[in-house]
């Protein structure tokens, strides 16, 4: 009987290591207003929450994206450097460690643009209640379609040191709203952190801080936000050129305390369309998650 129930006791344990999860939210925030402008990528809110089992991780993602013009008030479409264009989506991420500085996901989105995207609604009521400000015209802004697309990405971790990491992310997305490859490479400092700058780790470090530089190289030969449809661009009453190289400098801090991080990433980005009346636009991105 006693050597039964230690029998029980040790399968019991097993299963409870076996399928121990750890899981997370997230709240992303980007905005320009820190810099005090109100244009182009103008705001983007994700809210995450995803679940580590083993070796894989399955993340949850609603979105959403605004764009808009530097001339936000106008009417006027030849005055317009940017349409107006909003973007609300859901994604599905599926994540595999293959060590604590290796990991390779994919996933699937769907998503709507247009009056159903709500950034019209949304941006208009924050700029008249919370900042007194005049509603934005959205003259032109891009029209109401429903998207589906799919993504994939690998991330890798080079150990320098103990306080030194380089760290590298490939992305790419295929999708009726952006066709994008994006290479990434940053160096963190400061961390015992293995994978890149802000992906999910599920440690639970008493207390871990470092410090990101890095750049973004982009090539976007589809952006919905700027030429409208890949199959009908006729449909959008405005459109502008799309540029298929972009760039970001990335500049950025992050803090680890238990289950709470807490994550400031600063970008400087390069054009989106030739006409911008500014080359570079600056956003700031504030991060904070926990862990259970």
């Amino acid at each position: 009987m006693k050597n039964k129930l230690i029998y029980l006791i040790v399968c019991f344990a097993f299963l409870t290591v076996k399928t121990h999860s750890q899981s997370y939210v997230q709240l992303s925030v980007d905005n320009d207003l820190y810099f005090l402008t109100d244009q182009y990528y103008s705001s983007g809110i994700i809210i995450s929450y995803g679940k580590k089992k083993e070796e894989k991780a399955s993340h949850w993602r609603i979105g959403q994206e605004i764009f808009h013009p530097s001339h936000r008030f106008t009417t006027n479409l030849s005055k317009i450097d940017y349409p107006y264009n909003g973007w609300l989506y859901i994604q599905n991420e599926k994540e595999y460690f293959l060590n604590s500085k290796f990991s390779y996901s994919w996933g699937t989105e769907l998503g709507v643009t247009g009056d159903a995207s709500l950034a019209k609604t949304f941006q208009n009521f924050y700029h008249r209640t919370f900042l007194n400000l005049d509603e934005l015209s959205w003259a032109g802004a891009q029209p109401q379609r429903f998207h589906f697309g799919i993504f994939g990405q690998v991330n890798k971790g080079i150990t320098i040191s103990d306080k030194i990491h380089l760290t590298s992310q490939l992305f790419s997305k295929l999708s009726s709203y952006r066709i994008q490859s994006i290479a990434r490479i940053g160096v963190l400092i400061g961390s015992n952190e293995k994978i890149p700058f802000q992906r999910i780790s599920f440690s639970n470090s008493e207390l871990s801080r470092g410090i990101y530089i890095g750049t973004r190289q982009e090539y976007r030969p589809h952006d919905f936000a700027l030429s409208g449809s890949i199959f009908d661009n006729s449909s959008s009453e405005l459109t502008r050129p799309n540029l298929k190289y972009r760039n970001n400098f990335e500049f950025g801090f992050f803090s680890q305390k238990k289950k709470w991080t807490i994550l400031m990433l600063y970008q400087s980005m390069s054009k989106d369309t030739p006409g911008q009346r500014f080359n570079r636009h600056q956003v700031l991105n504030i991060t904070i998650r926990n862990q259970f």
